[in-house]
C-alpha cells in the first residue's frame, strides 16, 4: 500500500522522514527545505493524518513500516537512512526489525525502543476510547501542552501556532487507530542492540513525553551510534530547533554514513 501523499526533493543519499503522532509530514518543512540541498529527502503522510487518506479498519505500526518500504520501492530506492520522530521512531524501528536490508542508517528522534508499560497501554486505550466518543479536540489540547518545550512555548508563538494547525488535520479514526497501534507495538531494544547500522539518537532537553533518559538507554546499547541532546527543545526538536536538528543529522551522516 503506497502512501496517498508523499514528497520527494533533492538528490543524493536518500533520507526518509516519518512523522510524529498526531501530526503529519508538514512537520518536516525545515528538513525538506534545508537538507534537500545535500540529500534526497522524502516524507509521507500516514493514513488518517494530513493528506494520508482514510485510515484502514486495521493498521499496525508494522503496516506503516511496510508502507514506508513500498514508497522506497516506488521511488526506485534500494536503501535509505530513515528518520522517525516519536511514533515515526517506532515505525523506523519496525523497519529495522522487518526490513533491515533496506536501511543505510537510522535517526531516532524523541522516541524510545521499549514497548509501552501496562500503564502506558491503558492510557492509550483510554485516549482512543475518548477520541471515538467525540473528544478529539480534547486530546489535541492535551497533546499541545506536552509536544513543545517550555522555551518554545514562551518564546516562539509561531511554532505553537504551526503545531496547532497541524493537529487539526488528524482524523478521529487515524488518531484512535494509531493510539491502539502504538500500544500494541513490541519491544525493539534487542533489534537495536544487534544492528551494526549507524544510528543517531536525538532528544530534546525539555521533552516531557519521552525524556532524555530514554535516548540514553538506546544509545547505551548501540554498537555504532551517537547521541545528541538539543537544548531549549521539547518533543518536536525538528520544529523547535530546526538548525540544530539539521546540523546534527548532517554531521552524523558525514561521520557515520558517507565515510
Amino acid at each position: 500500500m503506497l502512501p496517498a501523499f508523499y514528497t520527494d526533493d533533492g538528490s543524493g543519499l536518500p533520507l526518509l522522514f516519518i512523522h510524529a503522532f498526531p501530526l503529519n509530514s508538514s512537520m518536516w518543512r525545515a528538513q525538506r527545505r534545508d537538507l534537500s540541498t545535500f540529500f534526497r529527502v522524502l516524507t509521507f503522510d500516514l493514513p488518517g493524518f494530513g493528506r494520508g487518506g482514510a485510515f484502514p479498519d486495521t493498521f499496525s505500526l508494522d503496516d506503516a513500516a511496510d508502507m514506508a518500504v513500498k514508497l522506497l520501492d516506488d521511488r526506485g530506492i534500494d536503501r535509505a537512512v530513515v528518520c522517525g520522530c516519536s511514533m515515526g521512531g517506532y515505525i523506523a524501528l519496525s523497519i529495522l526489525r522487518r526490513h533491515p536490508e533496506r536501511l543505510t542508517g537510522l535517526v531516532l528522534a524523541n522516541t524510545r525502543a521499549t514497548a509501552d508499560s501496562d500503564a502506558g497501554r491503558a492510557n492509550r486505550t483510554r485516549q482512543a476510547k475518548s477520541v471515538r466518543a467525540g473528544e478529539l479536540q480534547a486530546l489535541r489540547d492535551e497533546m499541545l501542552g506536552k509536544l513543545l518545550g517550555e522555551t518554545t512555548v514562551s518564546s516562539a508563538p509561531e511554532v505553537v501556532r504551526c503545531v496547532e494547525d497541524i493537529l487539526q488535520h488528524a482524523t478521529p479514526e487515524g488518531t484512535a487507530g494509531m493510539l491502539e497501534a502504538m500500544a500494541a507495538r513490541p519491544d525493539s531494544m534487542t533489534a537495536l542492540a544487534e544492528t551494526r547500522l549507524p544510528v543517531c539518537v536525538i532528544s530534546g532537553a525539555e521533552d516531557v513525553l519521552i525524556p532524555a533518559a530514554e535516548a540514553e538507554a538506546m544509545h547505551g546499547v548501540l554498537r555504532n551510534g551517537e547521541m545528541n541532546v538539543i537544548p531549549n527543545a521539547g518533543h518536536l526538536c525538528c520544529l523547535e530547533r530546526p538548525v540544530r536538528f539539521n546540523t546534527a543529522i548532517r554531521s552524523f551522516l558525514q561521520t557515520h554514513v558517507l565515510t
